[in-house]
């Protein structure tokens, strides 16, 4: 039985990488063989999956994080076609919070990002992928643009400071300084989700627990990320995507005019991951969580689709799941497979990651060899 190894990393305790090992060490004999392939869809490990399976190189910048504080980030690189491919969360990811006020959506920025992006312009590039996903910021994108030449004045004509508590303040946008150099680069954004900047699914009221923002923060939020929305468009036009790395989408896609599509379908394409999965006679995919977030264009969920397309069928391994099986079975999940199988905290969790998956994975080796025995 031939298998494709799919999974997307697990926030906190495995990589694509490791957890696609972890299958092929279980599943690597004379009954199954395994191919392996790094997957993400935007989010966190886009980079290391473009160095995984394209002739990329890695290169470094010398950046600012989420809250200011000097880092060294990294992008892939192809020299061939002057393409960066720069991860959002990697200077800006929710990995990179931590329990005090510096890290409260109101104080933290994308403006690595936009640093990277400068960086990759110095370098020549001619075409700019950006990962948006997995980020710990709600700013708006403000903080990427303000790198990039940007500049957010309030009411009174002073200047504000591009984190997520000038969102409600901002009065005036000025383009005047923006780097030049973006007019002649090919700017894609690839994005997680594909949900609006405000709503129910939106950057701050689907998203914004998970990043710090508590219930009694969320009317405020919101209003303010409505009045930023108002006027750094005008119209307030809600387009899929915009709410994706806590409004990065927005402010990337309207400063760079940039074009917005699915993560996971972009990686796919570069990948060949259709070809792959036409070779397959199984895949097995997964994440931390499969949730409703899951449906709006993360990998299993980007995977499944796929494979519907050359009816091959999918197994999911994931740390927990909500909702009902039903909704996955119709994406093309067939089974849902959780790696958790007792109670325990999240820090144990995270720390018995290669138990837990190694585990759940004999676990469904066993079924397939029993059912293949029984139809031999």
């Amino acid at each position: 039985m031939r298998i494709l190894s799919v999974i997307d990393s697990m926030k906190g305790s495995l990589t694509s990488i490791e957890a696609n090992a972890i299958i092929s060490e279980v599943f690597s004999d004379e009954i199954f063989s395994v191919t392996e392939l790094a997957i993400a869809d935007g989010g966190e490990g886009t980079v290391a999956a473009f160095l995984q399976n394209c002739a990329t190189e890695e290169k470094l910048a010398k950046v600012s994080d989420l809250a200011g504080r000097e880092m060294l980030a990294h992008y892939a690189w192809l020299e061939k076609e002057k393409l960066a491919v720069i991860e959002s969360a990697n200077t800006a990811g929710i990995h990179l919070l931590t329990d005090n006020n510096i890290s409260h959506p109101r104080q933290t920025s994308t403006i690595g990002v936009g640093q990277t992006i400068q960086v990759a312009l110095s370098n020549q590039a001619k075409k700019i992928i950006i990962g948006l996903g997995g980020t710990g910021t709600i700013d708006g994108g403000i903080g990427a643009m303000s790198a990039l030449g940007v500049a957010f004045f309030d009411v009174e004509g002073k200047l504000l400071e591009p984190i997520g508590n000038s969102l409600g303040s901002i009065c005036t946008i000025s383009y005047d300084n923006v780097d030049p150099r973006i007019r002649d680069v090919e700017f894609i954004l690839a994005s997680d989700v594909d949900s609006f900047l405000t709503g129910e699914a939106g950057a701050v009221q689907m998203f914004g627990k998970q990043k710090g923002l508590k219930d009694s923060d969320m009317n405020q939020y919101e209003a303010d990320m409505l009045s930023y929305h108002k006027t750094l468009t005008s119209s307030c036009e809600n387009v899929a995507g915009d709410g994706a790395a806590g409004g990065l989408g927005i402010g990337l896609r309207v400063l760079l005019q940039a074009e917005m599509v699915s993560g996971i379908d972009l990686l796919a394409q570069y990948f060949q991951l259709l070809d792959q999965i036409a070779q397959a006679d199984l895949i097995f995919t997964g994440e931390g969580k499969l949730d409703s977030q899951s449906l709006k264009g993360k990998v299993p969920v980007g995977i499944s689709r796929l494979a519907q397309k050359k009816d091959v069928p999918v197994i999911a391994f994931v740390g927990s799941f909500e909702g009902e099986s039903r909704q996955y079975e119709e994406v093309g999940i067939h089974a849902v497979v959780p790696m958790i199988t007792k109670v325990c905290t999240l820090e144990q969790a995270l720390s018995d990651a290669v138990k837990n998956l190694t585990q759940a994975a004999n676990t469904v080796k066993n079924i397939l060899v029993l059912n293949k025995g029984s139809n031999a």
